[in-house]
């Protein structure tokens, strides 16, 4: 089987609410039928916290695991990436994020293995080389990026989505649109990962809503999925813009959830950046909305907001950055943080903002 691939002892780590599940209970059945030993792990939250991932990771020396499967969202599967690393190298997970100022340390000894089982539509973790991590403590948020912590198999399985409620689902979906649409704008997109990421945008588009509204739906799930996977795989060679900078800037200061902190950013973002990437905006514009197609390209790109406000209005992601308790004397703070955790990525956007322009959008967004 998969699991017995990669090892004899588990350190199986998943979102809380799935334990005493029926999802996992068959992980573990099929586990123990593999006379696979496994420990349980489920301290996750949103923002997965620095300190609990090496907390994990000492579990997981002390009981000699020799691989991890992860089961939920993107945060039990970012936690478990950081693990991995953590388990067999010094240090602390904190200590391989990426920040201004800061030296990432070499990962000097091979990482455990990891099965990603993703539940949710969004992240596209399990097709990453990315964990986003938090450190409450200094309010700050942060990624590691390393090829090392590529998922050594993932399962998409869109039967473990449609349990989802409606606002996750969205917010999710969401995210994944986002990391679509930023890699497809990015200064480092190309033609390869262009396809990627317009074919995820159009599985979105004909699945985000029925997701929404009818949760059962296992083809649009199925859409859904592949949309967020197919995104993934863009993020991974090309990264994010600003959408996500100043959604992680917000998910640092106020803990706010990852997919509605970034789409909260995206309307905004848009607007300040046109006319800058009409071409490629106006392509987004017709995918979300064919009936404007015979419209003039700068007309379709300057659509492109109101566009994402009734699909944010239809399936009720109606989150600002006011809604999560920013207010007007905290946004230098955020962009303080923006810059020293993602200014990487601010300079992947087709227009280079400012630490003042990042200012007037994060006001935008209240």
């Amino acid at each position: 089987s998969l699991t017995a691939e990669l090892g004899t002892k588990a350190l199986v780590i998943m979102d809380p609410f799935l334990k005493d599940s029926p999802v996992a209970a068959r992980v573990f059945s099929r586990l123990k039928e593999e006379n696979i030993e496994f420990v349980e792990w489920y301290d996750v939250v949103a923002n997965p916290r620095a300190q609990s991932i090496d907390n994990a990771a000492s579990l997981a020396r002390e009981h000699g695991c020799d691989h991890v499967i992860a089961v939920g969202g993107g945060s039990a599967i970012d936690s478990a990436k950081a693990v991995c690393i953590v388990a067999k190298n010094e240090g602390s997970s904190w200590d391989y994020t990426i920040r201004e100022g800061s030296e990432v340390p070499e990962i000097t000894q091979p990482v455990l293995p990891l099965l990603a089982v993703p539940t949710t539509a969004g992240t596209g973790t399990e097709v990453t080389p990315y964990a986003v991590i938090s450190k409450p403590d200094e309010a700050l948020k942060a990624t590691i990026a390393d090829r090392s912590i590529f998922p050594t198999i993932s399962i998409v399985d869109p039967s473990l989505h449609t349990s989802k409620p409606r606002a996750l689902t969205a917010s999710t979906g969401l995210d994944a649109f986002a990391h679509a649409f930023e890699a497809y704008i990015s200064i480092h997109s190309n033609p390869w990962t262009d396809t990627l990421a317009l074919e995820s945008i159009r599985l979105f588009a004909g699945s985000i809503e029925e997701c929404c509204n009818n949760g059962e739906n296992i083809e649009a799930r199925a859409k859904m999925a592949e949309s967020c996977y197919l995104a993934g795989i863009a993020l991974g060679h090309i990264g994010v813009a600003l959408p996500h900078v100043l959604g992680q800037a917000l998910g640092a200061l106020k803990d706010a959830p990852h997919g509605a902190a970034v789409a909260a950013a995206t309307v905004a973002v848009i607007r300040w950046t046109l006319p800058v990437a009409s071409e490629k905006l106006a392509v987004v514009a017709e995918i979300l909305d064919p009936s404007i197609t015979r419209r003039e390209t700068d007309e379709r790109a300057e659509m492109l907001p109101s566009i994402l406000e009734g699909l944010y209005s239809r399936i009720g992601a109606t989150d600002t950055f006011g809604s999560f308790g920013l207010v007007e004397g905290e946004i230098e703070k955020l962009t303080e943080v923006a810059f020293q955790a993602y200014g990487r990525d601010v300079v992947c956007h087709p227009k280079l903002a400012t630490r003042d322009d990042v200012m007037e959008i994060a006001r935008e967004c209240l």
